[in-house]
């Protein structure tokens, strides 16, 4: 049993390694972007760490804390060789433990562990080289230099050179193999390779046999390797003995750093492509809730396929709701999911699309999409829609986030005006921060604490100004196929 101080980790708190996905994950389209950081990571189950959001300030700014180590290019190298080196170790460990032979398997066990060492090792030398994660170098080092783990890596490369000191002579007679100690025989192999080395053509496959690595023993090889342990059955013993007390050598320690760092790395190899193409990230400045203010910010799913478009926004003193109108296609929904995604992601700790950001931790992120009329549900759109906003209103407090996008659009226009307002005014009178989304121009103009947000077709930029009442009436003329372009269309049908 491996004995160390103790460690909190990077994190100073273990990554879930369950999570219910949060509700607003398919709204704001979180669970796609989700997917798309952990493709080809799926083995080591880092969904539920990006689905389990922070509402503790000091729990998000120590993860900060580790991102903003890992902006050092050489010290992120080196956490990342310490992940590679811990998986090709894991890897070691389940080859041996699928070897038939049981004197295979010890080898490649004992290889293994020498292995972990040297990945201990390596992590240390390169941190001492860095200012950062100065924590975890302190806990490597009084780990490694703890008397179980000091003796182990001892004895492994003491095991190691002895096995590779050995030395032994076959003979072979019909099929007959024999193994006797070398006696300073003479050495054939050079003169054999020197004999035939005018007839090579290329480079070959080596087909030498050897205890250290590769693949299973076939049968010969399983044979001679019984006559070297026979030869020297006290170095093989020991060996023997020698994995048996150490069944298992990871600290549970190193697994915790070990799933953090897969974490952070996967969101940084993520969003790499988007800071190569001069879109910005930053660590978000936690404020006090109701504070937020943005620049350069735009939505991180979009730019792994295209340029996106940058937007800024803030909410003075007294303000708390983005009231947003403008045309279709003029890019406000993307706008609000973004809102509503750089709150959660600020909320892991991550760097954030933007060039600032600054808000608060939220205690909920609350959304209301139309999601559309459903096969076989037997309530209406608006039915379903009432039902849900009565369900999420009580949930809304001062330190909530709540996007809206588009409420009550089944209904007639002056009853979605009526059922927006009293909705809006629950958020507001909640000191909520909210986002809405909505073709109703007089939500922008319902109270001092919102801000109107205007977008235009082509441009998808979000700027302050006040709501012309043209984006309704271009909503009512699409609806009923009475657009300029809808009406030359139905017109050349006929023509």
């Amino acid at each position: 049993m491996i004995v160390s101080p103790p460690f909190a980790g990077l994190f100073g708190a273990p990554l879930p390694q369950e999570a219910r996905e949060p509700g607003y994950f398919a709204d704001l389209q979180l669970d796609q972007l989700v997917e798309a950081v952990v493709k080809g990571r799926e083995r080591h189950n880092l969904v539920p760490a990006f689905s389990a959001r922070l509402d503790d300030a000091a729990a998000i700014e120590q993860r900060q804390s580790v991102f903003a180590e890992l902006a050092d290019e050489d010290l992120l190298a080196a956490m990342r060789a310490f992940g590679d080196g811990l998986a090709r170790c894991e890897r070691q460990f389940e080859a041996a433990a699928r070897v038939r032979h049981p004197r295979q398997a010890q080898r490649w066990r004992l290889n293994a562990i020498a292995s972990y060492v040297s990945v201990v090792d390596a992590a240390i030398a390169a941190l001492e080289k860095s200012a950062g994660l100065r924590g975890w170098l302190d806990w490597l080092r009084e780990y490694r230099a703890s008397a179980d783990v000091a003796a182990m890596a001892s004895e492994a490369r003491a095991l190691l050179a002895e096995l590779g000191g050995l030395r032994y002579t076959l003979s072979i007679s019909g099929d007959e193999i024999t193994a006797s100690p070398f006696a300073d025989q003479e050495d054939l192999n050079a003169g054999t390779l020197d004999t035939f080395e005018r007839f090579r053509e290329g480079e070959v496959a080596p087909h030498e046999f050897d205890l250290r690595a590769g693949a299973e023993m076939n049968e010969l090889h399983a044979a001679v390797l019984d006559l070297v342990v026979k030869l020297f059955p006290d170095v093989f013993d020991r060996v023997a003995r020698f994995v048996d007390r150490h069944p298992a050598v990871r600290h549970p320690v190193i697994d915790v750093v070990e799933r953090e760092l897969r974490f952070a790395l996967a969101w940084l190899d993520f969003i790499a492509p988007a800071q190569r193409a001069g879109l910005p990230f930053c660590l978000p400045n936690l404020r006090p809730a109701g504070r937020l203010e943005v620049t350069d910010t735009f939505d991180v799913l979009l730019a792994a396929s295209r340029a996106p478009v940058t937007n800024d926004v803030a909410l003075g003193d007294g303000e708390s709701v983005l009231v947003v109108t403008g045309p279709n296609q003029g890019g406000k929904t993307t706008f609000a999911r973004t809102i509503g995604q750089l709150y959660h992601l600020a909320a892991l700790g991550l760097p954030v699309p933007g060039r600032s950001v600054a808000l608060h931790a939220p205690d909920a992120i609350l959304t209301h999409f139309d999601r559309g009329d459903r096969a076989g549900d037997l309530r209406s759109r608006l039915e379903d829609e009432i039902t849900r906003m009565t369900e999420m209103l009580p949930k809304v407090t001062n330190r909530s986030v709540v996007i809206l996008n588009e409420m009550f659009s089944s209904t007639t226009f002056a009853d979605a005006r009526a059922m927006s307002i009293d909705v809006l005014r629950d958020v507001l009178d909640a000191g909520a921060v909210g986002v809405c989304v909505t073709f109703i121009d007089e939500l922008s103009r319902l109270d001092p604490r919102v801000v109107s947000l205007t977008t235009s077709a082509g441009t998808f930029r979000v700027t302050r100004g006040r709501a012309d009442g043209e984006a309704h009436a271009l909503a009512l003329a699409t609806r009923y196929g009475l657009t300029q372009d809808q009406l030359r269309a139905r017109i050349g049908a006929h023509a």
